[in-house]
């Protein structure tokens, strides 16, 4: 399936983390679904590695509100373990043991109206997910089709029901099918829903009387992929040869058009609802006193830095000391498990933000251009997220902060007039000044460094589309310099890539920041 521009930009989400937050959410939701409620006894479990990350990530208080049917951006995320608690429903984490799992594996195993259910999610950053296992069937579902679930009694033959759905259904992307000791599963993953008649008719071909449950799950997305037409452009060399005669805004809009079949005034009115969330989370974070889940930073950043842009003893003035102000203030309320936006993901929220929001301000920008400008960024995310990872976890901190400023440094350079040309290259020259950032938190809440990267985020970007719109340019294409982070991010060690192990989490100070957090990992794993 391909990016959307709402995955780059988006989703609308409760910090700390896209991959480790929002991804589990989304996990939990669609398992949901699948297996048709919550469980009264359900157990989580994650790779040992994340076993001591996931309560800094509140990677359990999200999945279990996807499991209660909870979406991301639900105001009642936070309070999943009450509800939980109110409904009797219990919940245990356990590490998954005696397998090679994928690091971000989030599995969901429990009892559903009689059935037992195994599902294998995994977070592969920006909130995007796929299960490559339902009840020990291999699967490939990232949420973004159609799901008709059939599940048979032991020793039922679907060779008939296989063979007609696949002649039948032209818009069939998979089909999924296995058995156990236990039930006999089919999978349907279709571009369209399946209607009432025809899922009557495969339980006839499968036997009425073999059936267990048959469900039908919609797509997690309202932009979701339909596979039915390649993508408009997938390089910065396809996009710009689309861009000669033709404005670089209605080639962004054309790819979601083409790709989600939804309408240029849809795809407008989603960024502005996203620019909306920002600017409200934004106003609130840089009041200061936000609650930091691991409390290892102040809260306050955003406004020191507001308070101090407003001084008139700045260096560099204003303009530029607000960007940092905002980024740092939207980083925060991502720490602190607030509503934003996850640009592209939710530790590198701020970058785009004090970007953007300060540019607009700078030139008299509109609403409407300010949300044109993140559709603009959510193209550059697009085009390198084709090739390379948004998740700290898997690519370093590069992934995260380093395409957030690419992404900043190209809608900075559209707003501000420059060419299709100066995009790419102002996104191209920001990702090379940040080739090689690592991801090495002390411990695992997303506070150190991350609040402050987003601010570093900031100057790149702002640096990086200053030259481009001077017409400075990149040396190396940007398409190269997409596959030089890919090259680096494949190079970058293990122990620094989120595992709390090298960089700043060996310096002698990690261990004072580490016994802090160790005081409140207890407490955290029940809230």
């Amino acid at each position: 399936m391909s990016l959307g521009l709402f995955d780059v930009v988006g989703p609308i989400m409760h910090g700390p983390s896209s991959n480790h937050t929002a991804g589990a959410n989304r996990i939990g939701y669609l398992a949901r679904q699948i297996m048709g409620g919550a469980p009264r006894q359900l157990t989580f479990g994650f790779h040992p590695i994340f076993m001591g990350m996931f309560p800094g990530h509140r990677t359990h208080i999200a999945m279990l509100a996807g499991c209660l049917g909870l979406r991301e951006y639900d105001e009642a995320c936070n309070l999943s373990k009450q509800l939980a608690d109110k409904e009797g429903i219990t919940l245990a984490c356990r590490p998954i043991e005696g397998e090679e799992v994928d690091r971000n594996t989030m599995r969901i195993t429990g009892r559903v109206d009689g059935v037992d259910w195994l599902l294998n999610g995994i977070s592969v950053g920006g909130g995007n997910i796929v299960f490559d296992q339902v009840n020990g069937v291999k699967t490939d579902i990232d949420g973004n089709c159609y799901l008709t679930l059939l599940l048979f009694r032991p020793g039922t033959d679907c060779a008939v029901l296989q063979e007609a759905i696949r002649a039948g259904r032209k818009d069939l992307f998979h089909l999924y099918f296995g058995s156990d000791k236990k039930e006999v599963l089919l999978i349907a993953e279709t571009r369209d829903a399946v209607s009432q008649d025809e899922l009557a008719g495969w339980i006839d071909l499968g036997g009425r009387e073999n059936l267990i449950l048959s469900r039908r799950v919609e797509p997690l997305y309202p932009f979701a992929d339909k596979g039915d037409a390649p993508q408009l452009f997938t390089t910065f060399e396809e996009w710009m040869d689309l861009c000669k005669g033709r404005p670089l805004i209605d080639t962004v809009y054309a790819y979601e058009e083409q790709r989600s079949h939804r309408t240029r005034q849809e795809i407008l009115e989603e960024a502005l609802r996203s620019v909306r969330v920002i600017q409200k989370s934004m106003v609130q974070g840089i009041q200061g006193n936000n609650q930091l889940i691991g409390g290892l930073c102040t809260g306050s950043d955003g406004k020191a830095m507001a308070d101090y842009a407003k001084s008139g003893r700045t260096l560099l003035g204003e303009t530029f000391s607000m960007a940092i102000a905002r980024a740092l203030s939207m980083a925060e309320i991502s720490a602190s498990a607030g509503l934003l936006v996850a640009v592209p993901t939710s530790g590198s929220a701020g970058t785009l933000p004090g970007v953007l929001f300060t540019v607009a301000q700078q030139l008299h920008k509109d609403e409407t251009a300010l949300a044109e400008s993140f559709l603009v960024a959510a193209a550059v995310g697009m085009v390198v997220g084709n090739t390379c990872s948004f998740s700290g976890s898997i690519g370093g901190c590069q992934a995260e902060i380093g395409i957030g400023a690419g992404m900043a440094a190209g809608g900075a350079v559209w707003l501000a007039g420059g060419s299709p040309e100066a995009v790419a290259h102002g996104a191209a020259l920001a990702i090379k000044n940040t080739l090689g950032l690592i991801c090495d938190p002390p411990a695992s809440p997303v506070e150190v460094p991350c609040i402050k990267r987003n601010a570093m985020g900031v100057s790149v970007a702002m640096m990086a589309a200053e030259m481009s719109l001077a017409g400075i340019r990149s040396v190396m294409p940007p398409d190269d310099v997409v596959a030089a982070l890919k090259d680096t991010q494949e190079r970058l060690p293990t122990e620094l890539r989120g595992a709390c192990v090298g960089g700043l989490a060996a310096a002698p100070y990690a261990k004072v920041l580490q016994a802090k957090w160790q005081e409140k990992l207890d407490s955290l794993r029940e809230l």
